[in-house]
């Protein structure tokens, strides 16, 4: 009789120590993310928790100057923008060799051709259950051909709303950005997110630039991760130093094109990521990047970079970590000649600030960051440029 009792109340025990994993002091279920934080020494809940485990792979493929970003979660997967018209075809051949059947989520983070050209492909090809995509509009022709295989194909079409969370298989995601309807720059327009498998958490924040950024930091959601794609192709005017220490990306991943005309990564963007101890991949260097990450640890189909090079805007040489420089074989600026780096360049009269067509920005005339010729437009004053839809350069402040 005695044993019976022991045996019983051994396995009552054994019960409430179970439930005990699963639930907070108050008989209530915690949230995944917790429970997966919770440490047994019991050999078989450990084994049952192991097994419970999902497998997500972040797949950050080599378009170019651009971005398109594979988030698959078991059979499920995800598009996170798709490139430029001349990678359009690579990602969808991309995707086939992944064995994407079909979409659940499409995100757009904003309509940028070197965003959205590859997306257009993508949705002519794969079946959508639901694009996420920023609410505003553009008069370009590929978001034309956006907006008819949108409603053509009457695929279910969602705005993001920062703290909206969605599931991906096992995985999640929960949208960052943007926090206002509005936004001079259209840059910050772009939809941000941040995946999570549990213990493991990437952040995507498309071209969002420092505006967008302190808007995140003074929201609600955490932005710690263990990944972080950096934003704007590691431009000058994004991943801000703020914004890094919050996130403390143990890796960032910077999808550039080798040899592009905007100087991507920048300098300012490669000593901020030196700074705090991130490692880096990059695909202008080593191709498409894949995460693989199973819930506590991420392994990498290749090692991190080791080129801390970066390219001044505009310029035909490359500068090392160490300051020295190297041209870039084939090179050269609209006038056929390398770009003079610190030379201001000559203004007609009333003309006091250079404005870049493709980014938006309006810079003084001795500005490091400056477009080739033909990307530029002239102004007369700060106002003018505002209202031509300018915003400042980060680099040289133009406003002071």
């Amino acid at each position: 009789m005695k044993k019976f009792i022991i045996s019983l109340l051994m396995a009552a025990m054994l019960i409430g120590g179970v439930n005990g994993f699963n639930s907070d002091n108050n008989g209530g279920a915690l949230p995944v993310e917790k429970q997966q934080t919770v440490q047994e020494d019991t050999g078989s809940i450990q084994k049952a928790f192991a097994a419970g485990k999902s497998t997500m792979k972040v797949h950050y493929i080599d378009v170019g100057q651009g971005s398109a970003v594979l988030v698959q979660s078991g059979s499920h997967f995800m598009l996170v923008d798709g490139g430029d018209r001349d990678a359009s075809s690579k990602v969808v051949s991309y995707l086939k060799r992944q064995k994407v059947k079909k979409l659940d989520y499409v995100v757009v983070s904003h309509y940028d051709a070197d965003h959205l050209n590859g997306v257009v492909g993508a949705l002519n090809v794969f079946p959508v259950k639901r694009v996420i995509a920023p609410d505003y509009t553009t008069d370009s022709r590929v978001y034309q051909s956006y907006c008819n295989i949108i409603a053509q194909k009457k695929i279910a079409t969602t705005r993001p709303k920062v703290g909206a969370k969605y599931s991906l298989g096992k995985a999640k995601f929960t949208i960052l950005a943007p926090n206002r309807s509005s936004y001079t720059n259209e840059n910050d327009y772009s939809v941000a997110l941040k995946l999570v498998n549990g213990r493991n958490r990437f952040v995507i924040t498309g071209d969002a630039e420092t505006e967008s950024e302190y808007e995140m930091l003074a929201g609600k959601q955490s932005l710690s991760c263990d990944v972080y794609m950096a934003g704007h192709h590691g431009s000058a005017n994004a991943s801000s130093e703020k914004f890094l220490q919050a996130m403390k990306p143990k890796y960032t991943v910077i999808s550039c094109g080798a040899d592009n005309k905007y100087g991507h990564p920048a300098q300012g963007a490669m000593s901020r990521f030196k700074a705090i101890g991130t490692k880096i991949f990059r695909t202008d260097q080593q191709g498409t990047i894949i995460a693989t990450s199973n819930g506590s640890s991420i392994k990498w189909n290749k090692s991190p970079s080791r080129l801390w090079s970066y390219r001044e805007y505009g310029s035909s040489s490359l500068i090392a970590a160490d300051g020295s420089k190297s041209q870039i074989s084939g090179s050269k600026n609209t006038s056929g000649g390398t770009t003079a780096q610190g030379s201001a360049p000559a203004l007609a009269k009333g003309q006091k600030y250079i404005g870049n067509i493709n980014s938006k920005k309006f810079h003084l005339p001795s500005c490091r960051g400056l477009p080739y010729e033909k990307n530029r437009v002239y102004f007369k004053s700060i106002a003018a440029a505002h209202k031509a839809g300018y915003s400042p350069c980060g680099l040289c402040h133009p406003e002071g």
